[in-house]
C-alpha cells in the first residue's frame, strides 16, 4: 500500500517516498509531536496476518533499538496504527553504498574509512549477540557529511519469514551482465547452504563489500542463482591486487581473510577488522579515529606540528606495571583499553585505537618521538606500582609537541586481585573526566590552541573547540565569539551534530544569562538542539542540551528525560551531571539533583566552582545558611554574578550586612539590569518558594525591589533589620 504526501500515520505525516527494499516500502515523516523528520518504514501487510512473526520481529525490533552506535541507525520505536504496522528511524541524508560505488572501486583512503565504520558498526552488535545476516550496498547508507550507517540489523530475517534463501534476496540490487538480479550475492557458504549462522557470517558479507568496494565487482558471478550459490561454495575469487595492481597489499590480505570457506578461518570478530583496517590506515594516510563522531572530512594529523587543526589526536600508551602480583599485567592492561574507550565517548576527541599502540608496551619511550610517529598531538601513559596490599596508579598527559606535561595525578588504593574490575570502575572514570570532559585538561588546551583565530579562519570541529573557552569563561565577550563561530560552523556543515549542540547551549546562555540577547533565544536554542539530536542520536551533548532548554522552559518531565539519556550515553561526563544535576536539584528533585552533583565532583576533582550551587542551594532553601556560607566560599568564583546572588541572599538572611552590600554591588557591577528584574531572572532559575527566599535576602542585603536597585547606604541598615 503507498501513501501519498499529506497522508497521517497516527502523529506521523508523510512527507515523501523513499525506496522500497524487502522490509517494505520507506518514507520520509515528520513526527509531530517532536518535530522532527524520521524515516518510516511500512511493514509488508502479511505480517499484520501472522501474529507470531509479528511478535516475533516485535521482539527483535526492540533488542536492536537498544543499540547505541554513531554507525547504527538508530530505531525509534514500533507502532501500529489502523491495522499498518511500522518503524520509526533516524533519518540519514545521503545515498546508499550500491550507489556510490563507481565502476573501478572506490579510492583507498575511502574504502578504509567505510571499511573501519562497518567492523566497529558491526563489533557493536556482535557484542550484543546480534547478527545482521544481511549486509549489503543497498544496506550501507553514506551521509552526505560522509558518516557510514548501517540499516535494518537482524530485521529482514524476521519480515521475510524462516526461508533461508529469502533472508537475504536483493529487491534492488545492481548487478554486472549476465549476473542474476534479486540473488543472495552477500551470503556466505553457511548461510547459502542453510546451516546455523554466528557472526562470523557478516564477516564474509565485509569480505564481498570490500571486494567490490576496491574493484567495482562482486567477487562471486553466476548466470543463474544455482551457479551464483555454487560460486560461492566452491570458488577462490582473484585477488583485488590482481584486478587493481595499484591497491595496498595489506588490503588484498584482509579480503582475502574475510572471505574463508571456512568460518574458522576467517577474520573471527567484527573488532578484528575494525583494527586491521586502522593498521592499514597508519600506511596509507592517517590513524582512524577510534571516537565514532569523528568527522570523515577530518584532516590528517600534523604529526609534530604547533598548529591546530583537525589532527589534535590522543594517543594512550600501554601502561606499565610493576608487583609481584600476576594480575598486574591484565589490570594494567585493562586500564589502558577502559581509557580508550572512556574518551572515545567524548565526541570532540580523536583517539588512536588500542591497536595502533600495543608495540609500546613496557618500553621506555620519548613522548615526543611517539607523537610525532603516531601523529597524536597529546599522548597518555601511566604506571601500576604495587607494595603488598597497596596499588599506586599513576598516570600523566602530555602535549606531544612541546613534550609539556599537561597533568598528572596519583591514586592510592588496595589492592585484591579479585577486585581489579572494581578497581577500573574507581579509578578510570576519573581520569576520563579530568582530562576529557568539556572543564577537562585536553579540551582547555585544544580551545586555546584556537583561541587567537577569527570565526572566519575556523573549521567547524574548531569552531565547536572555541566555544569550550565560553564554558571555562562565562561573560559576554567570550558568548559572541563562540556564537559566531557556531553560527559559521553549522552554516558550512549543516549536518555536525556537535556543533548544532554546542550553538544549542549558546543559544540557551543568551537567555539565563542575558547576554548578546536576540529574539526568542530559547526557540532558537530548541531548534539546534532537535538538529543536534536528529544528526547525532548518540551524542550525549545533543541531549543534554536538548535537556537544558526543555528545563528553561520549564518542560521539566521531556527534561528529566533527555537528562537520563545524556547520563547514559556518556556516564563519564562530569560536565553533564554537575550541570544536569544542579538543574534536577533546582527543579525540585533535590535528592537526585545532589545525588548527580556529587558524582560529578567526584568524576572531576579540578572542576569548577559552580559544581557547589545544588548543594549550596540545598542548604539555603533548609535556613541552613552557615552552612551555605560555608559551601559558598568553595565556589571561588568572586565575578560570576550567580555566586554573588547567592553570597549576598545568605549575608542578608544572616544580618551581616557588610559583605552582604559588597555582594550586592559586584553582582550589579556585571548585571546592573538585574535590579529591575531580579523576581524574573530568580524565576528562570528556581522554584517560586526558592526564588522568593533568595528574593528576600536580597532585599535585606540591600536590593529595595525589583525596580528600584540599590538603596541609598543611609537606608540600607534599616532595611536589611526589617
Amino acid at each position: 500500500m503507498a501513501f501519498t504526501p499529506g497522508t497521517k500515520l497516527g502523529t506521523y505525516k508523510i512527507q515523501s517516498p523513499l525506496g522500497t527494499g524487502g522490509m517494505g516500502e520507506v518514507y520520509r515523516a515528520t513526527d509531530t509531536r517532536l518535530g522532527r523528520d524520521v524515516a518510516l518504514k511500512v511493514l509488508p501487510a502479511e505480517m499484520a496476518e501472522d501474529p507470531e512473526r509479528l511478535g516475533r520481529f516485535r521482539r527483535e525490533a526492540k533488542i536492536l533499538a537498544q543499540l547505541d552506535h554513531p554507525n547504527i541507525v538508530t530505531i525509534y520505536s514500533v507502532e501500529e496504527f489502523g491495522g499498518i504496522h511500522f518503524l520509526t528511524m533516524q533519518l540519514v541524508e545521503g545515498l546508499p553504498l550500491d550507489r556510490l560505488i563507481p565502476e573501478g572501486g572506490l579510492p583507498v583512503e575511502q574504502i578504509i574509512e567505510i571499511a573501519s565504520a562497518l567492523g566497529d558498526a558491526l563489533a557493536a552488535a556482535h557484542e550484543k549477540g546480534i547478527v545482521h545476516r544481511d549486509l549489503k550496498p543497498a544496506n550501507v547508507m553514506v551521509s552526505d557529511e560522509g558518516r557510514v550507517k548501517v540499516l535494518d540489523f537482524g530485521l529482514a530475517k524476521d519480515v521475510r519469514g524462516s526461508n533461508p534463501g529469502d533472508a537475504t534476496m536483493t529487491s534492488d540490487s545492481r548487478t554486472q551482465v549476465g549476473v542474476v538480479m534479486g540473488t543472495p550475492a552477500y551470503m556466505s557458504p553457511e548461510q547459502t547452504s542453510g546451516r546455523p549462522l554466528d557472526e562470523r557470517t557478516d564477516i564474509f558479507s565485509i569480505g564481498v563489500l570490500l571486494h567490490e568496494m576496491a574493484t567495482g565487482r562482486r567477487p562471486f558471478e553466476g548466470s543463474s542463482s544455482a551457479e551464483l550459490v555454487s560460486a560461492i561454495l566452491r570458488d577462490t575469487p582473484p585477488s583485488v591486487t590482481e584486478l587493481r595492481p595499484n591497491l595496498p597489499g595489506d588490503l588484498a590480505r584482509i579480503v582475502r581473510r574475510c572471505l574463508e570457506k571456512d568460518p574458522r578461518h576467517r577474520l573471527q570478530t567484527a573488532r578484528d577488522v575494525s583494527n586491521e583496517f586502522r593498521d592499514l590506515a597508519r600506511g596509507v594516510s592517517s590513524p582512524i579515529p577510534v571516537s565514532p563522531f569523528t568527522s570523515r572530512a577530518a584532516v590528517p594529523p600534523d604529526s609534530g606540528a604547533s598548529r591546530a587543526d583537525e589532527g589534535f589526536w590522543v594517543a594512550v600508551l600501554p601502561f606499565k606495571f610493576k608487583g609481584a602480583e600476576p594480575g598486574l599485567e591484565a589490570l594494567a592492561e585493562g586500564i589502558t583499553e577502559e581509557l580508550i574507550t572512556g574518551l572515545s565517548r567524548f565526541p570532540y576527541l580523536r583517539v588512536i585505537a588500542h591497536g595502533s599502540t600495543t608495540s609500546y608496551a613496557n618500553q621506555a619511550v620519548d613522548v615526543r618521538h611517539v607523537g610525532k610517529e603516531l601523529g597524536a598531538r597529546y599522548v597518555m601513559e601511566g604506571s601500576l606500582r604495587q607494595a603488598g596490599p597497596k596499588l599506586r596508579v599513576t598516570a600523566q598527559l602530555v602535549d606531544a609537541t612541546s613534550g609539556t606535561q599537561l597533568w598528572v595525578e596519583t591514586y592510592d588504593r588496595p589492592f585484591r586481585p579479585e577486585a581489579i574490575f572494581d578497581l577500573e570502575d574507581d579509578v578510570v572514570p576519573k581520569i576520563v573526566s579530568t582530562v576529557g570532559d568539556t572543564q577537562g585538561i585536553l579540551p582547555h588546551s585544544m580551545s586555546q590552541a584556537v583561541w587567537s583565530k577569527g570565526a572566519d579562519q575556523l573549521t567547524p570541529y574548531e569552531a565547536v573547540l572555541r566555544s569550550f573557552s565560553y564554558m571555562r569563561r562565562v561573560n559576554a565577550e567570550n558568548h559572541a565569539a563562540a556564537r559566531d563561530a557556531l553560527e559559521r560552523a553549522v552554516e558550512h556543515a549543516p549536518g555536525n551534530g556537535l556543533a548544532w549542540a554546542m550553538l544549542a547551549i549558546i543559544f540557551r546562555e543568551e537567555y539565563n544569562h542575558a547576554f548578546n540577547v536576540r529574539p526568542d533565544p530559547l526557540g532558537r536554542a530548541l531548534n539546534a538542539a532537535r538538529r543536534a539530536v536528529d544528526a547525532e542520536p548518540t551524542n550525549y551533548l545533543a541531549h543534554h542540551a536538548l535537556a537544558s532548554v526543555h528545563f528553561f522552559r520549564r518542560e521539566l518531565e521531556v527534561f528529566r528525560s533527555e537528562a537520563e539519556q545524556a547520563f547514559h550515553l556518556n556516564p563519564m561526563d562530569g560536565f553533564t551531571f554537575g550541570y544536569l544535576g544542579m538543574l534536577t536539584a533546582f527543579a525540585g528533585h533535590w535528592d537526585r539533583g545532589l545525588s548527580l552533583s556529587e558524582k560529578a565532583r567526584s568524576l572531576n576533582p579540578h572542576h569548577p566552582g559552580w559544581y557547589w550551587f545544588a548543594p549550596l542551594f540545598d542548604a539555603f532553601r533548609n535556613q541552613d545558611y552557615r552552612l551555605a556560607l560555608e559551601i559558598g566560599q568553595k565556589i571561588n568564583m568572586p565575578s560570576f554574578w550567580r555566586t554573588n546572588i547567592a553570597l549576598a541572599a545568605i549575608y542578608g538572611h544572616l544580618g551581616e550586612l557588610d559583605p552582604a552590600r559588597r555582594a550586592l554591588q559586584m553582582l550589579l557591577a556585571v548585571r546592573p539590569e538585574f535590579a529591575a528584574s531580579a523576581q524574573e531572572e530568580c524565576n528562570k532559575w528556581w522554584t517560586p518558594e526558592l526564588a522568593s527566599q533568595i528574593i528576600e535576602g536580597l532585599r535585606k542585603a540591600g536590593l529595595d525591589s525589583p525596580k528600584a536597585g540599590l538603596q541609598n547606604p543611609s537606608e540600607s541598615g534599616a532595611a536589611a533589620q526589617s
